[in-house]
């Protein structure tokens, strides 16, 4: 590192820690110090540091998701769980020609089948954690299924026709049917289609189709589905999405999304840092942070309080007109 570099570090490490003390409900204010895989891919990611005080913690995580792969190269013998840790361990900045990455790769390419999708053993159940702290269960042989997976292999390899084949196989899942089948199933295909980075026809056009069945479920209010539960779900489909029509529907969600985060920077009542850096990756890829930033500056009162933390049911986030 020259001192070019180290200089420009500096001066952003000064401009986060400045901005985290005047504006405190600035997401980068609470997820700055969070102790989670969410907090640390934040500022690694997202604000663009790699801080010292990071490394033994990222260092523990990235063991304790290790401890969980098998001899294979499977997390918990499950291809879901397999994924989900690809995603965090990209997250969390582990090297792509790592050893154990290299293996459940692999463990993966073994249990694709010839048409490109990805099968669960028989006795291992499709139920998964999403990335923003919901369960997810998808039918067995789901599109979902294998879009989940993608969503972290293609944090690691594009390139290898087994992964293009699973990539077309999503897509053609989603163009071929008469209705799109469920929103797990539609968010995750929308952001493996949009990792993938892949410029074919059918990729393009289903994720078109995707992108334009969400903004036919998003109120005139900016709530998709009639949930506010269901926000965090799309914004990660979203998240990746180059279309103008997906930043359209993030842009028309702000004054929702303002009234649904706390006072201290943070969203949802249980696993706030997933959440929130769910929220800020999506506002940042669709250059739309500082223009929610500048609503809540004119909108004070579009904020929860902190006291409903305590009195929120914690399996429930509820309508930002619930008191």
């Amino acid at each position: 590192m020259d001192d070019l570099q180290r200089r420009r570090l500096k001066e952003r490490l000064q401009w986060v820690q400045t901005l985290v003390a005047e504006k405190p409900r600035h997401p980068f204010a609470f997820l700055w110090r969070h102790l989670s895989w969410a907090g640390i891919a934040t500022r690694r990611n997202l604000i663009g540091l790699n801080l010292k005080r990071d490394e033994p913690l990222r260092a523990r995580l990235i063991r304790g998701i290790l401890s969980e792969q098998y001899p294979r190269g499977g997390f918990r013998s499950s291809i879901g769980w397999t994924g989900l840790r690809l995603l965090q361990l990209a997250e969390l900045g582990i090297a792509a020609d790592h050893s154990a990455v290299a293996k459940a790769l692999q463990w993966l390419r073994q249990r694709q089948d010839p048409d490109g999708c990805f099968l669960e053993l028989p006795h291992v159940p499709t139920s998964y954690p999403a990335v923003w702290g919901d369960e997810l269960r998808f039918p067995p042989f789901a599109m979902g299924v294998t879009a989940f997976v993608l969503c972290g292999v293609l944090r690691f390899q594009r390139d290898d026709s087994w992964v293009h084949r699973a990539v077309r196989w999503v897509a053609h899942q989603v163009l071929e049917r008469d209705e799109i089948c469920c929103r797990s199933c539609a968010i995750h295909a929308l952001h493996a289609l949009s990792l993938s980075r892949n410029e074919g026809t059918a990729v393009l056009m289903a994720t078109e189709r995707l992108v334009n069945w969400l903004r036919d479920h998003q109120s005139e209010q900016g709530e998709w589905f009639f949930s506010p539960d269901a926000t965090y779900a799309v914004l990660f489909g979203l998240s990746r999405c180059p279309l103008p029509a997906a930043r359209t529907q993030i842009a028309k969600a702000l004054p929702l999304l303002a009234a649904l985060q706390y006072a201290d920077g943070g969203w949802g009542r249980t696993f706030r840092a997933e959440k929130t850096w769910v929220v800020t990756a999506a506002l940042l890829f669709h250059e739309l942070l500082e223009a929610f930033i500048a609503l809540t500056e004119r909108c004070p009162w579009l904020v929860r309080p902190l006291e409903w933390l305590d009195t929120q049911p914690p399996s429930l986030d509820e309508s930002p007109t619930t008191p």
